[in-house]
């Protein structure tokens, strides 16, 4: 017995007393085993009769053992694709790819057979000669044998697996221990299974079983590894050099132990050769081959930081169905289907948008550039929700090494899905209030004050007293580059960007109702997770809490993600149908079934014809060279949007679209409030103070919407939308410039918004009224439809209820 080798049981005994035991259970197996009892019978057919007790006790031993395999799936890695079926990344916890027989080498099949089983097709489940000739050699204390077919290879490695899968320690030293009863019971397994399946079955899982190099599990999966090929395409070589390797992962592992990986192929190969399935011709160019010329290795990590510049997409797309209720019903169902599955997950990510994205955004905002400054895009497709395009000037690494330029953030979604707490969005919130203006009864041709002044309250019903209130008030100001009028068009208003003009049409609206229509189209701030129904389900002003006043609900001092600003535009270049952001457009088991996931959510959530004003007012504010899309139209395609400057110009965005995308641009700094200064993206130079959002963001939108709608169809959007029918003169409404309005039984911020929108200023007086409910307007002085210069004083006479 060698002084060397590793303590096993057994050792240390007399060589009579392992004989005995060898003995005992081979009897075990020969009065059991059906075929392979007949095989031994004439060699042990002397000890059998003399030893009949003993054989007894063999076969109760025997028999007490499981007689079917009983095992989980394999783990099998899931693998993620683009849009084109391209591989954006894969899962796994063992990397292994499972694959039929008939895409299996038929030299790979020898291989193993050659090196491992010879006998493959002549026994049941366990070899006589080899068990016979392993079991004495190890009771005697020579070298190590095991004695196990391939049969009984693949149980104990299925039995291996699957209690490393359910994590049961117990089973994992029970599958490992180096016991005749583990050989027992295996062979016993074994011996079952040959009964049910028949031998290419057999073959099959054993090859997609076995680790074919340190991290490689199954024979795809080391085909790929080693040489970037499938195991179809294997030659005898280099299934020589594989079928080599399960004896020993790492010790064979020609990358790390060349001369020992070469030499255990050329062992296999004088097998193979031996057995007939090389000719001498083959066997002598094969070895002659340095092992170092057959290897072109491939290496895969699991997870997205392998998916080069669509990490970040990857990351949302494993969030997304990590957090889908209707995929599993648990997190770790949901966790140990996407990495051990074998899923195939297909997205929508469009590769050629993509890298187009990509290209923009490193070329004018290098992500490793001292300034730290962010900068991205996200593409949807109006009507389904498709994420076409999600991208950012950073490489997505989510370890502790990250360096400059990377980060594991998506700036693009939100919170829950991998992003940080969104940005402020500025401007590009307003389009919200003009739907809710557009859904009041109101027109793009009414006419709203510009003037500025402090406000102290606005209508908000969810609020205390029905009201947002503050003193001094709320007293936004105005960064317009064109001549305004007192009074302007809620059209310029929105082209020009007028911040005052906002500010009286969310007087004239209520700041809860603003909140509940953005909110119906997908935006909200980006901290609330989308997958979870109380994000939606909440009372409004539990949403935003403290942050339901006129500077975030009409100004845009709101943090929301780029992916909902983008989906929600996308409502209006649809014709009003709102779909949810959908990066999975199916995820298929192993087995090649559809899977449920949560999908897109589709709807009608708003009227056409609101829907279509909107894309034509937003297609105006592009298009008109004064207005603050600078007339950076996108040629041959009928396009709108709106621009967007947070306060202090911290943040800056374009949100636009056409008829086949919807794109959300930012810029800014993602970890801290610094106005971009000092540096050049592309021929601007930035200085403080002069950066919005047609700046930087919106050159970036035009360009790479130019550069992914070359050769799309161009489909216009509905021509302007019909004046409305005016009311008749003194009528409850009527807006004329130069003539007092009646606004009799309007709240008081309602009734101040139509006064000044005729032209005057406003003094307010209160007086009891026995036909007018408190706080109501009774009327004006002078009365409605007199005449009276713009800039005169008109007063609002408000009641206070009835006098006690």
């Amino acid at each position: 017995m060698a002084t060397s080798s590793p303590s096993r049981p057994g050792q240390g005994r007399s060589l009579p007393a392992a004989l005995a035991q060898t003995l005992y259970l081979l009897l075990g197996i020969i009065a059991v085993a059906g075929l392979g009892g007949v095989l031994l019978a004439a060699f042990f057919l002397p000890v059998v009769s003399a030893s009949s007790a003993v054989a007894e006790d063999g076969v109760a031993l025997f028999e007490s053992y499981p007689s079917e395999l009983e095992v989980q799936p394999l783990n099998e890695a899931s693998r993620i694709e683009a849009a084109d079926g391209s591989l954006l990344a894969t899962f796994y916890t063992e990397n292994r790819i499972m694959v039929p027989l008939e895409e299996i080498s038929p030299h790979m099949q020898h291989a193993v057979i050659a090196v491992e089983d010879r006998r493959f097709y002549e026994h049941g489940g366990v070899d006589p000669r080899g068990l016979t000739r392993a079991f004495l050699s190890n009771a005697a204390g020579g070298a190590t044998q095991g004695g196990s077919t391939l049969t009984q290879q693949y149980v104990k490695n299925a039995l291996l697996m699957d209690a490393v899968q359910r994590g049961d320690q117990d089973d994992i030293a029970a599958a490992t221990e180096t016991t005749y009863s583990r050989k027992l019971r295996e062979a016993k397994l074994a011996i079952s299974l040959e009964k049910k399946w028949d031998k290419d079955q057999i073959l099959n899982a054993y090859l997609n079983v076995a680790q074919f190099g340190p991290s490689q599990y199954g024979v795809e999966t080391g085909s790929r590894h080693y040489f970037s090929k499938s195991a179809k395409d294997l030659n005898p070589g280099e299934a020589a050099l594989l079928a080599g390797i399960t004896n020993g992962p790492n010790q064979y592992d020609p990358v790390a132990h060349p001369e020992a990986g070469q030499k255990r192929r050329n062992e296999v190969l004088a097998d193979m050769k031996r057995e007939g399935f090389v000719t001498e011709e083959e066997y002598e160019q094969y070895t002659s081959q340095p092992v170092e010329e057959m290897l072109q290795i491939q290496n895969v990590r699991a997870g997205c930081a392998d998916a080069g510049t669509s990490g970040f997409f990857c990351d949302y797309v494993t969030r997304s169905l990590l957090n889908d209720p209707n995929f599993a019903p648990t997190y770790e169902e949901r966790r140990k289907l996407l990495y051990g599955g074998g899923l195939t997950i297909r997205t929508t990510l469009d590769p050629n948008t993509q890298a187009a994205a990509v290209d923009i955004l490193q070329r004018k905002v290098p992500g490793d550039s001292q300034h730290g400054f962010g900068h991205s895009i996200v593409t949807v497709e109006p009507g389904t929700g498709k994420i076409l395009t999600m991208a950012e000037n950073r490489t997505f690494n989510p370890h502790e090494d990250s360096q400059p330029g990377e980060t594991a953030i998506n700036y693009n979604v939100p919170q829950a899905l991998g992003g940080g707490s969104g940005f402020p969005v500025g401007s590009t919130f307003k389009p919200f209030v003009l739907q809710n203006w557009l859904e009041s009864g109101r027109s793009i041709d009414d006419r709203v004050s510009t003037t500025r002044e402090s406000m102290s309250s606005f209508p908000a019903e969810c609020l205390p007293r029905g009201a947002w209130r503050e003193n001094p008030g709320y007293n936004p100001d105005n960064a317009v580059s064109v001549p305004i009028a007192p009074m302007e068009t809620v059209l310029n208003s929105t082209k020009f960007s007028i911040n005052t003009s906002y500010a009286n049409m969310a007087r004239q609206l209520d700041l809860c109702g603003i909140a509940e229509t953005a909110r119906d189209i997908g935006v909200v701030p980006a901290t609330y997770n989308p997958y979870d129904p109380a994000t939606w389900d909440m009372p409004i002003e539990d949403l935003y809490g403290t942050e339901l006043a006129p500077s975030v609900v009409v100004l845009g001092e709101l943090r929301i993600s780029a992916l909902d600003m983008a989906s929600a535009y996308a409502t209006y270049a649809s014709g009003g149908t709102f779909c949810s952001p959908q990066a999975i457009t199916e995820v298929v088991d192993r087995n090649g079934e559809a899977m449920e996931i949560s999908g897109a959510q589709c709807h009608q959530a708003v009227e056409k014809e609101v829907a279509d004003t909107m894309a034509w007012v937003l297609q105006q504010d592009l298009e008109d060279p004064r207005a603050t899309g600078k007339g950076k139209t996108i040629p041959g395609h009928a396009a709108g949007g709106k621009t967007g400057t947070s306060g202090e110009q911290f943040h800056t965005w374009y949100v636009g679209f056409t008829r086949h995308m919807s794109t959300a641009v930012w810029f800014g700094h993602p970890e801290k409030n610094v106005r971009p200064h000092g540096f050049h993206v592309d021929d601007t130079f930035l200085r403080r103070g002069k950066v919005w959002g047609n700046t930087v963001s919106l050159p970036t939108w035009q360009e790479y919407m130019t550069v992914v709608h070359e050769g799309l169809p161009s489909l216009p959007f509905p021509a302007a939308p019909a004046e409305p029918a005016r009311p008749a003169p003194g009528q409850v409404g009527e807006v004329t410039p130069g003539t007092v309005p009646n606004v009799a039984g309007m709240v008081l911020s309602q009734a101040q918004a139509a006064v000044e929108s005729a032209g005057y200023t406003v003094e307010v007086v209160r007086e009891p009224s026995d036909s007018v409910e408190q706080w109501r307007v009774i009327g004006t002085s002078p009365a409605p439809g007199t005449a009276l210069p713009e800039g005169s004083t008109v007063t609002i006479r408000q009641s206070e209820g009835e006098e006690d």
